[in-house]
């Protein structure tokens, strides 16, 4: 059905970037609480997650709803790994969820894309 590159790569790729980019923005002691920032990660976690999900192949509704899914857990995962440390209340910010709904929906988009 899957395969562990479609399920775990894709998303932790796009986790990644979006890190590394905030990591730079904190090294050169911008504001990550600004809106241009959560515009840019925004942007950053469509695209990355589009194509992830193009690149995925996955036209079925029931396949891209389990892709999504597996793809917000895996993204909390490595928030809990790796952000919690950082960001104790990360958790609480609706910011987060806000990116969730962004992973799990974006397989869902793309399978109805012809």
């Amino acid at each position: 059905m899957f395969n562990a590159k479609k399920l775990l790569l894709y998303p932790a790729v796009v986790w990644v970037v979006i890190y590394l980019f905030i990591c730079i923005l904190i090294g050169f002691k911008i504001n990550t609480s600004a809106d241009w920032v959560m515009m840019a990660t925004t942007l950053i976690s469509i695209v990355g997650l589009f194509y992830a999900a193009k690149i995925a192949g996955i036209k079925d509704f029931k396949k891209a709803l389990l892709l999504g899914l597996v793809w917000v857990l895996v993204m909390v995962v490595l928030d809990l790994i790796l952000t919690m440390p950082f960001v104790p209340g990360y958790f609480s910010n609706w910011k987060t969820y806000f990116s969730y709904g962004i992973t799990f929906l974006m397989p869902i988009i793309v399978s109805f894309i012809k």
